[in-house]
Formats: structure tokens, C-alpha cells, sequence
């Protein structure tokens, strides 16, 4: 009976030995974090937009926090009202969002200086842009890349955080630290604009006929988009040179004006659809201009115009009418 009882508690002693390992490796099996060792982070665009791989973005990297081996984290000074607890398995994209906005309004309140900076671009030969940051102490850290501008667009960069090292185990089942950390940009797209000037000359005016109204068609066209439609008139009293500008137009847009009413006793000199390109402000010829001129053809025919145009306020759409587009 007592052999049977040894052998029983060896067999139990043997039974609970080995229920116990594979619980110690699924937890310690990615091992302690090497807090003395460096880090690098290598940074892309994420291809979305393919002209934004033509040009420079300036990166900075703020240490907010170190890293325990344990993969605990404890904000640094000027980070401390940061809360790293929520950080885990349950995160959620939206609270990684919340800490990264919160850290980066720490850094626009404070005078505190980037761990590391550096460019993403282009290197002759490569198709697309990269940068690398390396030499970082273990931690998680705030990137933030600067605002780039192309002629037609301006590029804002969303502020995140990023760990190193970093774990992908949720991602392909490696549960090693990785020490070298690959990262995307994340990039927003805003339309830089400009402005169309359309200017008329009347050389010659019958004073006898009264006022000439002048009737101009606008459509503006952006990667096969129509951006803008209006229509705009200018009215004359007297010969001269009147313009009216239009704002807020997308650069890069081909915009085609249309004379489509030139006053009952005026002829056209120029041709009546002239077509131009809108540039941003700072970038070649802001605002675009188109010319129209016309002469008085000897015919004893008045003749003037009304445009209707309809203004948002309160809710409601009410309509007003305008003989010359100039009046606010």
C-alpha cells in the first residue's frame, strides 16, 4: 500500500510539473525586454498618394515613456500626466488615437525637444520614400512628421505613437521582441486654392442706350470632377477695364470661361471661351486671368442683364439678383 501511494505522488508530482509548463511559456515565452539595447524605427508613405513620394517630409520622435523588462511603461517628466495603464492587449485604436493627441498637445504647450529627427524622401534609383531613426532608447514614442506642401495639394500627417520594441505575436504568432521597427506615415490630403480673376475691357459705350451687362459661364473641371459652375456678370456705365475674382478654387483645376452674353449693341474682339489653369497662392501665376474685350458695333440696340444668385443663411435658400457680380 505504500509503494501504491509513493508511486500515486510521484505521478501526481510529475502530472502538475508538466500542466505548469506550457503555461510558464505561452507567458514568459517572448522573455524579458533588453532595456539596454537600441532601437531603430524605419518609416514609409503608405502609398496612397503617389506624388507625395516625390518630396521631403520632415519626422521628429518624442520619448514619451520608458519601457520596464516587464513591458511596463512610465511616462518621462514632461509626459507624466499621460495614463500608459490603459496600453494593452484590450487598447483600442480610438484610445491609441486619444494618448497620441494628448502627447503631441503636450509637446505644442511645452518646450521640449524631439528625441530624434530625420526625412522621409526619395533616394536616387529608390521608388519609393524611407528614412530611419536609430540609436533610441527602449520606450514608446510620439511621431510626428511635418506638413508638405505639392503645388496642388498640402499633405498633414496624423500624430501616433509608436513602441520600441514592438510584439507581433496578435499579427503572425512571433512572440520575440522586435527591436527594428517598421512604421507608415499616415498622411491626409487637403486641396491647396487659388483664385480666377476674369477681366473685361470695353473700348467703345453708347451712353444713349445705358447700362451694358456682359454674361460670363465658369466651370471648373479637377481629375475629371466638375469643382465649380457659376455664372458672373460685369455692368458698365462708362468705357473701361471691370474684373471680378473668384476664390477658393482647387489648384490645378482647368477652369473654361464663356462670354455667353455680350450686350445687345457690343461685339466680342476676343474670342468668347478662354480656358486657364488655377494655380495655389505662391505658385506661378495666382490669381488666373482671362480676358474678354469688346467694342461697340454702331447698332442702336440697349440691352442689359440680370443674374440670379442665391444666398444660404439661417437655413434658407434666398434668391438675389445682381446686374453686376462685383455687388456684395
Amino acid at each position: 500500500m505504500k509503494r501504491c501511494r509513493k508511486g500515486d505522488a510521484w505521478i501526481l508530482m510529475l502530472a502538475l510539473l508538466f500542466s505548469l509548463l506550457p503555461a510558464v511559456a505561452k507567458v514568459y515565452g517572448a522573455g524579458g525586454i533588453d532595456t539596454g539595447r537600441a532601437c531603430a524605427a524605419d518609416f514609409r508613405l503608405d502609398g496612397q498618394y503617389p506624388e507625395l513620394e516625390a518630396l521631403s517630409v520632415p519626422v521628429k520622435l518624442y520619448q514619451t515613456a520608458s519601457v520596464g523588462a516587464d513591458g511596463t511603461y512610465t511616462p518621462r517628466e514632461e509626459f507624466a500626466s499621460l495614463d500608459f495603464s490603459i496600453t494593452g492587449g484590450e487598447t483600442t485604436a480610438q484610445d491609441w488615437e486619444k494618448l497620441a493627441e494628448q502627447a503631441s498637445a503636450l509637446v505644442d504647450a511645452g518646450n521640449i525637444h524631439p528625441a530624434a529627427e530625420l526625412l522621409v524622401q526619395r533616394q536616387p534609383g529608390e521608388e519609393y520614400a524611407a528614412g530611419r531613426a536609430q540609436g533610441l532608447s527602449p520606450g514608446m514614442y510620439l511621431v510626428r512628421a511635418e506638413s508638405v506642401q505639392s503645388p496642388e495639394y498640402t499633405y498633414h500627417f496624423i500624430p501616433y505613437l509608436a513602441a520600441l520594441p514592438d510584439n507581433y505575436y496578435a499579427e503572425n504568432g512571433n512572440d520575440s521582441w522586435v527591436y527594428e521597427v517598421e512604421t507608415e506615415l499616415k498622411p491626409e490630403r487637403q486641396d491647396r486654392l487659388g483664385s480666377l480673376v476674369i477681366e473685361k475691357e470695353l473700348t467703345a459705350y453708347n451712353a444713349t442706350l445705358g447700362g451694358a451687362s456682359f454674361v460670363f459661364q465658369i466651370e471648373a473641371i479637377k481629375e475629371g470632377k466638375s469643382v465649380y459652375s457659376d455664372v458672373v456678370s460685369l455692368t458698365f456705365d462708362e468705357p473701361g477695364v471691370k474684373s471680378v475674382q473668384i476664390d477658393k478654387l482647387p489648384a490645378g483645376a482647368v477652369v473654361e470661361v464663356t462670354e455667353v452674353y455680350s450686350g445687345a449693341s457690343y461685339q466680342a474682339v476676343t474670342e468668347p471661351r478662354q480656358t486657364t489653369v488655377i494655380a495655389a497662392e505662391g505658385e506661378g501665376q495666382n490669381p488666373a486671368l482671362v480676358h474678354f474685350e469688346n467694342e461697340y458695333d454702331g447698332r442702336p440696340n440697349g440691352g442689359s442683364g440680370i443674374v440670379n444668385h442665391f444666398k444660404y443663411e439661417n437655413g434658407v435658400w434666398t434668391p438675389e439678383q445682381r446686374r453686376d457680380s462685383r455687388q456684395q
